[in-house]
């Protein structure tokens, strides 16, 4: 494993596992958990459900594929790009923001506030652009791959970015009570 790649699964592994434990502190913070919902109906709360498992489920397959293939001499995205150094970027700021949602949530919950909501929208508005800034990059790759792996990891970060871009931003965001 090369230093690009060590950097990049250093990255996920602790963001990964802040994201994680900012949901378990959620569940636990005495919450109703209906009210992390804002104000998406209980009929779309399934959808919701679905499309959370399979946005997960897609992280896992994008990132394998990203880690799999950094290879540390920037040649792995488009020249004159900033190489590596982009999915670094672009994987610390969807896991920073990912973080901070739910304990954002949780204050605009018991203390309502307009900053606090502008952190709400900004940050989810910045996990879905990030994510749009991976699957960019994915899609730029020249020569492009064909691999089921390569396919596989731009149907993962697709319906993340639709998720987190559409979904969370735009939609959730939008219905917030």
């Amino acid at each position: 494993m090369n230093d690009s790649q060590k950097l990049f699964l250093a990255i996920s592994i602790i963001g990964g596992i802040a994201v994680i434990v900012s949901y378990i502190w959620g569940f636990k913070s005495g919450i109703n958990l209906d009210n992390f919902w804002g104000g998406v109906p209980e009929n779309l709360r399934g959808i919701y459900t679905i499309s959370m498992l399979l946005s997960a489920a897609g992280f896992f397959v994008f990132f394998l594929y990203i880690l799999s293939n950094l290879d540390g001499q920037n040649s792995f995205v488009p020249p004159n790009f900033m190489g590596d150094k982009a999915f670094h970027i672009l994987f610390t700021l969807i896991l920073v923001f990912s973080t901070v949602w739910m304990p954002l949530v949780a204050v605009m919950i018991s203390s309502p506030s307009t900053l606090i909501w502008v952190g709400i929208r900004a940050g989810l508005a910045i996990v879905g652009l990030a994510s749009l800034g991976v699957l960019i990059l994915l899609l730029s790759l020249n020569p492009r791959p064909t691999d089921a792996f390569y396919v596989s990891a731009l149907i993962g970060i697709s319906w993340f970015t639709i998720h987190t871009g559409i979904l969370d931003a735009i939609i959730w965001a939008g219905m917030w009570k």
